[in-house]
């Protein structure tokens, strides 16, 4: 105890010396977390929104399908699928489409689109659909109306009330047209979505294409996504592994997943860099702290202390500095985190535009997670460790006569 007493006065005999290496760690622990809140607060977003707003974090469709995005792909869908998905444990919502592309045509205007057939019900609750309707009124689970993405409206030339021409290929060659009255329009964050989409009830795009009973994919989403791993084990035991493939969200949205990583290695490089340079200012204060006290070592020495016991005391002291700046680095960056966690910053400009293109409303949300906090604080102190090997080695190899004299 004696030791911790002592070290913790030693530090304060010289405080701007003190102050300055403090400040530094908590320079270095500040801008590493608030970096690291912003990079994950990013990335939870982009994930969250994504699952949430079409995919799921799984999806169940016929093997081969995804490689071959066509309706003769299609699976059978009946209650005993449904029942069989719904019964997995963790599963939550499940939400069956038919999708597949069509021509669209109004007045003199044609246009590709990509038809989605739904339950409105179900794809309410997870992809919250209805709330991306800006004119005119949600699916109605009996009528045959169908939603016009805003971008597609816009080119066509529609409004709500007006009748959409729709024609196509069916299942197994079959000819598919119909005319549609548009109920709604719908606003999608992402362009590309923007510009193509077109909703309507599964049973209507079932018989549009002559695909009874059929569906291209089943989405889930799950009460725990942690346990993702272990509900693919339990529906690919459940459905057996010829008939369907099931797959995570992350080997759907592959795109995605690749500018995470991109994104995690620049932002870990930053941070690499910002703990590089703290860590040398630290070890260069260290030096100067060792050699302007050299001559106190000598005499601590030379009254009776024990050199392995001095370098201990060194060591506590850079502990107590390194704990002082980490500690003020965390206290200071938290209110940050979570004021911004609840009230996310607005993006513009460039910036918007890169998250709109993704589908994501340009919110930039901090993220608090205790994982990325302990990690770097557990850095830093490393860092501190290691800069105590200076001090140590000139304890242990100290020459009391030598230092006496200096």
């Amino acid at each position: 105890m004696n030791d911790f007493r002592l070290a913790w006065r030693n530090i304060w005999r010289n405080k701007r010396r003190t102050l300055l290496t403090a400040a530094s760690i908590f320079l270095a622990i500040f801008l590493a977390l608030i970096v690291r809140s912003i990079q994950t607060g990013w990335f939870d977003n982009l994930i969250t929104i994504s699952i949430q707003s079409y995919t799921g974090h799984i999806q169940i469709h016929k093997k081969g399908y995804w490689d071959d995005k066509d309706i003769n792909n299609s699976m059978v869908f009946n209650d005993s699928l449904m029942t069989l998905v719904r019964t997995t444990k963790n599963v939550d919502k499940t939400v069956p489409r038919l999708e597949y592309f069509a021509l669209s045509s109004y007045g003199k205007q044609t246009k590709a689109v990509m038809l989605a057939g739904t339950d409105p019900g179900r794809e309410d609750a997870l992809t919250h659909l209805s709330r991306k309707v800006i004119k005119g009124k949600y699916l109605d689970i009996r009528g045959n109306g169908i939603l016009v993405s805003q971008g597609l409206a816009s080119f066509l030339g529609l409004a709500t009330g007006d009748t959409l021409v729709l024609l196509g290929q069916g299942f197994h060659g079959v000819s598919a047209a119909g005319k549609f009255p548009v109920s709604g329009i719908i606003h999608i964050p992402s362009p590309q979505l923007d510009n193509q989409m077109v909703y309507m009830n599964l049973t209507t795009a079932q018989d549009f294409f002559s695909a009874e009973n059929r569906i291209t994919s089943l989405s889930v989403t799950l009460k725990n996504p942690d346990e993702i791993n272990t509900t693919v084990t339990d529906l690919k035991d459940k459905t057996g592994t010829g008939k369907y493939e099931i797959m995570r969200w992350d080997e759907i949205m592959v795109e995605i997943m690749q500018q995470l990583k991109i994104k995690t290695a620049g932002g870990m490089i930053i941070i690499a860099i910002l703990y590089m340079i703290v860590g040398f200012g630290i070890f260069g204060t260290v030096i100067m702290m060792t050699n302007e006290r050299t001559k106190e070592f000598g005499v601590m020495v030379s009254v009776g202390m024990q050199k392995t016991r001095l370098a201990f005391i060194l060591v506590l002291e850079m502990l107590f500095i390194g704990l002082t700046g980490t500690l003020a680095g965390v206290v200071a960056a938290m209110p940050i985190m979570v004021y911004f966690n609840i009230y996310p910053v607005h993006l513009w400009g460039s910036m918007a535009q890169a998250f709109i293109s993704f589908g994501i409303e340009p919110l930039m949300p901090l993220a608090i997670k205790p994982g990325f906090i302990v990690s770097n604080v557990i850095t830093v102190l490393v860092i501190v460790l290691l800069t105590c090997i200076y001090p140590i080695r000139k304890a242990v190899k100290l020459r009391v006569v030598e230092s006496l004299h200096k």
